[in-house]
């Protein structure tokens, strides 16, 4: 059986990436590869600088940066208990973990194919500039590189930053990606992509309600999912929709305190609740791109309130989907959710997206399998 080891973005707390994780591990190991996440970490996700990390806005404020971290080590360690519990049941990862570059450039894994994988792996201001680990700089001269799904997080990059990963990427045999706008990047550097459908959305519905847990809400409820506690409008919207549909309004996140007008707050929850409140949601309110995908998957009817930034390959999904008409312009438009999703058109069109992926794999591994 050939190895492939996986490198992506399976140790940030975030539902979304360890659930692409697991989504691509199962996706390889279903066409009979021995798939291995790497265990590589980076130097700006390790426990210590991550836990540092502070806003702008406490710079030079002394007594304020020690209040902001008394109240965020609850929450940064029920995180870390949530998600490692998780990565240690259900990821295959490598025995050796690698924080930095030089690390994994000074004792590679061995493998007979090496894939980025999916998530804004290639996305320089998360990664705190390019990082070479996630083009696979490691690998020998020779070795099978593949890009799975991977994403730029962005419409655009700078010149100086299509120089710097150029010569990277062509080193890689194929390449897909997550978004029409990675699509272009590519082009313009002269290199082809193909565009596919993220790994949550490659596996079936039942894949992931076997994974779930039990219904955790026994009313009907809407839940309100957003990222990085970026509003936009979001709950005021969930709140009005959760009045006219007569739903309980649920919200997942990590904040510590229920906030107003929030019937139940739900914190700090293994992956298995976040499939469990999407699966039986009877309306989902969300910003992410995980929330949408999901939504779409579990066949749930939702909307989408964009972010301030990094919506391009939500858009994408939403078009491919032909459903362009569920993102919130004006918190007071209500006719969005009333309008109900065409769930046999939507499903013919994932499946259609899914023999695209599978095409894409295959033609990609050749006789590697």
């Amino acid at each position: 059986m050939k190895k492939a080891s996986v490198i992506t973005m399976h140790r940030i707390y975030n539902y979304g990436s360890v659930l692409q994780t697991y989504a691509t591990q199962k996706i390889l190991e279903n066409i009979g590869l021995n798939c291995e996440i790497i265990d590589y970490i980076s130097p700006y996700r390790a426990k210590k600088p991550l836990f540092l990390e502070y806003p702008p806005r406490l710079e030079g404020k002394k007594l304020k940066k020690s209040i902001y971290y008394m109240a965020k080590l609850p929450s940064f360690m029920l995180k870390d208990i949530t998600f490692g519990g998780f990565i240690k049941k259900y990821l295959h990862l490598s025995k050796k973990q690698y924080i930095t570059n030089e690390d994994i450039m000074a004792d590679p894994p061995v493998a007979d194919i090496y894939i980025t994988g999916s998530d804004q792996v290639w996305n320089s201001k998360y990664n705190h500039g390019v990082d070479g680990s996630y083009y696979l700089n490691f690998t020998g001269t020779g070795a099978k590189k593949i890009a799975f799904v991977a994403s730029f997080g962005k419409s655009s990059l700078s010149e100086n930053e299509m120089n710097e990963i150029k010569p990277m990427l062509e080193e890689y045999s194929s390449i897909s990606v997550r978004e029409d706008s990675a699509v272009s990047i590519l082009s313009k550097m002269g290199i082809s992509g193909t565009c596919i459908i993220d790994p949550t959305l490659q596996l079936h519905k039942e894949e992931w309600l076997a994974l779930s847990s039990r219904r955790l809400v026994k009313n009907r409820y809407l839940l309100l999912f957003l990222l990085y506690n970026e509003d936009n409008g979001a709950t005021e919207y969930a709140k009005k929709i959760a009045r006219e549909k007569g739903l309980k309004l649920i919200k997942l996140s990590w904040e510590l305190k229920k906030p107003k007008g929030v019937d139940k707050l739900f914190t700090h929850r293994p992956p298995q609740d976040f499939l469990s409140l999407f699966a039986n949601a009877d309306f989902i309110v969300t910003n992410s791109f995980h929330g949408v995908a999901f939504s779409i998957n579990l066949n749930r009817e939702f909307v989408f309130v964009p972010r301030s930034e990094f919506n391009d390959r939500i858009m994408s999904l939403l078009r491919k989907t032909g459903l362009e008409n569920r993102v919130v312009s004006d918190d007071k438009d209500l006719i969005i959710s009333n309008k109900m999703i065409d769930y046999e058109y939507v499903n013919r069109v994932l499946e259609h997206e899914r023999k695209t992926a599978d095409e894409f794999l295959s033609e990609a591994l050749g006789g590697e399998i």
